[in-house]
């Protein structure tokens, strides 16, 4: 009888259904490994934001979503590597302001995939402030005597950035020139290269995301000068907004869009937009990028999105041709 009744047990435990992996409304997407393309070098914020979400991604889905950095070319390598690919949405762009926006005005006609036309979107996981940080051994603790450095020295100084017509060289080319100052740019293949030379004092200063470098500050590895934003962050309390420090105009912030290949079917899109909507309400992936200094954006759907791109595109290009800022 005990045997009977374990025998029968199994096999109603058998005839229960399997629980189902979400799938795109009439397809079976994703019924293989996605890749997702990062315009960026690993150790960044993007890269940050690809690894979490496409972690979680991977373990709701029942899919791996495998993250390959292709930071080469401002991000525009990314872009092209996307844009060949079939619009089925196993191939992924997770970018920046750099990538999505900055280099419309940095390229130009040159620009081969624009981010408008070339390729579709699904939607943006983040924001991040963008803070300027001084090696320990430069002479000043303020914006103000940062500036007074410059004049009293043009071009002597050096400041490093993840690359040509990244987010962190037009911020610091936009602060530049707001302040009337000149500076030598050094291009790093990613932000983690450029901050070990920060660190060993060969460059002097970088622009970068709050989420990169609010570590760094707090342990006092380097200091904070301002941060391009109208309110101070809980990440770095002690860094003065631009307003503050004396250049209110200088407002930069960067955020982490997801795209696809052009032609990829709405349905697919949606689905993606609202399976990362979810992963980024999970505590391990929200606290994360919170506690790295992110805001994380809501209803950032697939036409929000590409609504917000063209009026970021609309704001920056003017300033990245005003600033002179110029890609090899």
């Amino acid at each position: 009888m005990f045997k009977r009744t374990l025998l029968g047990a199994a096999l109603a435990l058998a005839a229960l259904p399997a629980v189902a992996q979400p799938r795109a409304p009439g397809t079976d997407y994703p019924n293989r490994p996605v890749r997702v393309v990062v315009a960026l070098a690993p150790g960044g914020n993007a890269d940050i934001n690809a690894r979490l979400v496409s972690g979680a991604l991977s373990a709701r889905l029942g899919q791996q979503f495998v993250v390959e950095n292709r930071p080469s070319g401002g991000g525009t390598v990314a872009f092209e590597t996307v844009a060949q690919t079939p619009p089925d949405g196993y191939t992924l762009l997770v970018g920046a302001l750099g990538s999505h926006t900055l280099n419309v005005g940095l390229y130009g006609d040159r620009l081969r995939v624009h981010p408008l036309t070339g390729v579709d979107h699904i939607t943006i996981s983040s924001h991040s402030a963008i803070v300027l940080v001084v090696n320990n051994n430069f002479p000043a603790r303020t914006l103000a005597e940062f500036r007074a450095q410059l004049l009293a020295n043009p071009n002597r100084f050096d400041f490093g950035s993840s690359g040509n017509g990244t987010t962190g060289h037009i911020a610091a080319a936009l602060m530049l020139h707001l302040m009337g100052v000149q500076a030598q740019h050094v291009p790093y293949r990613g932000s983690a290269a450029a901050f070990q030379d920060l660190l060993g004092g060969r460059i002097s200063f970088q622009a970068d995301t709050i989420s990169f470098v609010s570590e760094p500050i707090r342990t006092g590895a380097v200091r904070g000068l301002v941060i391009a934003t109208p309110q101070r962050s809980p990440m770095a309390p002690d860094v003065p907004t631009a307003a503050e420090a004396g250049l209110p105009a200088f407002q930069a912030t960067t955020w982490t869009p997801w795209s696809t290949t052009l032609g990829t079917p709405a349905p697919i899109r949606q689905f993606l937009y609202e399976q990362i909507a979810e992963v980024l309400k999970q505590p391990d992936v929200r606290d994360r990028l919170i506690a790295l200094g992110n805001t994380i954006p809501e209803g950032m759907t697939p036409d929000a999105t590409r609504a917000f791109i063209a009026s970021e595109i609309e704001k920056w290009v003017p300033i990245v041709r005003a600033s002179g800022a110029r890609v090899d």
